[in-house]
Formats: structure tokens, sequence, C-alpha cells
């Protein structure tokens, strides 16, 4: 009964990012995301200041392919010798598709990056959806998952925090684009919309494959 509760609240997750999904969709291809990109361009103007900028610099990093892919390999590879194909393929998933998903869809709707300011490089990718609120969104809330079922597997108690934690650290990277005038607002809240409701699917889909290995499993260990 928990675990049919806990799947149909990711499940919930899951359908309303993705109606969040869409409805950004329907707005930008409406022309109606103007307003929120000039009052999140005008916020960060009104906050700006060179300890921020300087800690938005370096933080953006942790959302990049430079970072995103080595470390992805990494994973994989250590979760495939490791025995644990199930989260080598996990991985594979959450970061493959995502930027899979994310180039086609820049390349869709090519949308010009912000040209008011930049703090940064100018990326000469399109701008629309954010690929550091897609892919990195997904690809660090999946590691948090993973790591807090095995804190709490070795009943440690700051695994609690971690996936608020990385909560905070995905929204800061994906704030940071805005921040450095390398991404519109509608970009990155497009981009973790859509990163969400995949990374509840993938879930939903490990949780439910995982319960049916229980399910085969427990019978053989039982028997004599």
């Amino acid at each position: 009964m928990r675990a049919r509760k806990k799947e149909t609240g990711l499940i919930a997750w899951a359908f309303l990012f993705a109606i969040f999904s869409a409805v950004m969709l329907i707005l930008y291809t409406g022309n109606a995301v103007s307003g929120m990109d000039e009052a999140a361009f005008a916020f960060v103007s009104a906050i700006r200041s060179d300890g921020l900028t300087s800690f938005f610099q370096f933080l953006t990093h942790f959302g990049g392919g430079m970072i995103l892919a080595p470390l992805g390999v990494v994973l994989v590879i250590a979760f495939y010798v490791k025995g644990h194909r199930e989260k080598a393929v996990l991985v594979i998933l959450t970061l493959g598709v995502c930027e899979i998903a994310n180039e086609a869809m820049k390349l869709i709707f090519a949308r010009t990056r912000p040209d008011a300011f930049h703090l940064i490089d100018l990326p000469t990718s399109f701008s629309f959806p954010s690929g550091h609120a897609m892919v990195g969104s997904a690809f660090y809330l999946m590691l948090a998952y993973l790591l807090s079922r095995w804190g709490r597997e070795k009943h440690w108690s700051w695994s609690r925090y971690v996936e608020p934690v990385t909560l905070l650290f995905i929204i800061l990277i994906a704030g940071s684009r805005v921040y450095l005038g390398v991404h519109f607002f509608s970009d990155i809240v497009t981009g973790f919309a859509l990163s969400m409701s995949w990374y509840f699917a993938v879930r939903i889909g490990f949780e439910r494959w995982e319960g049916r290995r229980e399910a085969i499993s427990d019978p053989l260990q039982q028997s004599p």
C-alpha cells in the first residue's frame, strides 16, 4: 500500500511537470513569454554585485557538458564494473535522453540568445530550452536519489538532506544562466519542467522494475 501511494505521488509529479512543460511551450510559440523574461532580467540587474557575479560564474560550469559528460561516463563505467548495471542504464537514460532531446529542441525552436548583456562568453548554440536546466537538473537529482537511497540503507541521518540540497543546487545553476545573461527566464523554466517530467518518469520505471525483480527473487530465496 505504501509503495503504491508513493508511486501515485511520483506519477502526479511527472504529470504536473509535463502539463507545465506543455503550457510553457504554448506560451513560447505564442510569443507570450517576453513579460516574464524582461521581469527576470530586471530582477537580476537589481541584485547584481561583484560577489554574486563571481559566485555564478563559478557555479554555472557545473551544469555544462565539460563537467556533466565526463562525470556521466565515469559513473556509468563505475556502476557497470561494480555490477550495478541497472544504475548504469539509469544514468544513461537520464543524462543521454535529456541531452539528445535538448539539442533537438534547440534546433527546432532556434531561439537566439539574449543580447542585452552577458557576463560570460555567449554560447554559440541556440537558447530554448536551457541545457543547464534540462540536462543538469535531471542528472543531478537522479544522482541525489541514488545517493539518498544508499544512505538510508546504511541508516545515515544525512541522507534525508541530499535531495533538498541538490534541488537548491540545480536551481542556483539554472538561475545562474539568467543572472549571467546567456539565457532567458523562459528557457530556464521550460528546461527545468521538461527535465523534472523525465526524471520522475525514469524514476517510476526504475522502481517498478525493482519491484518486479524483488517479487521474482523473494520466492526463490525462501525455497529450501
